[in-house]
């Protein structure tokens, strides 16, 4: 295996939304993402802004917050603002750097239309499983609530 492949084979063990995908489909995604760079304390995007993107975090650390309080911590792998770019709605949060942040952004075009259908399909499921995951989090916090 090549040092590029393993490092897209590694991508795909990290970054959830790329779990199943094989190195040269990963490789595909993030050549047609673009990769930003954010400073300490730089904001990604504000609560309440259009957005029709979704962000990876390649290196770094980014916080959100909705309403001036602390939501998540997203790390290496972690995938945010994707409720955005699926529903094109205003963002519900606000991201924030908490450190010299590398971020790959994608919008819903670039997942859906340039895409294999194949592989779009298996990101978007893979979508669909993080905000799973997030939803049975809520539920279960306010389930603690009551």
């Amino acid at each position: 295996m090549s040092d590029k492949e393993a490092k897209y084979r590694r991508y795909a063990d990290k970054i959830r939304i790329f779990h199943g995908l094989k190195p040269g489909e990963v490789s595909d995604i993030l050549h047609r993402g673009r990769v930003l760079y954010f400073h300490e304390g730089q904001t990604v995007f504000h609560e309440g802004m259009l957005g029709s993107n979704l962000f990876i975090v390649l290196s770094g650390e980014v916080d959100i917050k909705g309403r001036n309080q602390h939501i998540a911590t997203c790390h290496v792998g972690d995938v945010f603002g994707e409720m955005a770019a699926l529903n094109r709605r205003p963002r519900t949060a606000t991201a924030v750097a908490q450190m010299p942040s590398k971020l790959l952004t994608l919008d819903e075009g670039q997942i859906v239309q340039s895409l294999d259908k194949a592989l779009a399909v298996k990101v978007l499921l893979n979508i669909i499983h993080v905000l799973s995951e997030r939803l049975e989090t809520a539920n279960l916090q306010i389930a603690r609530l009551h």
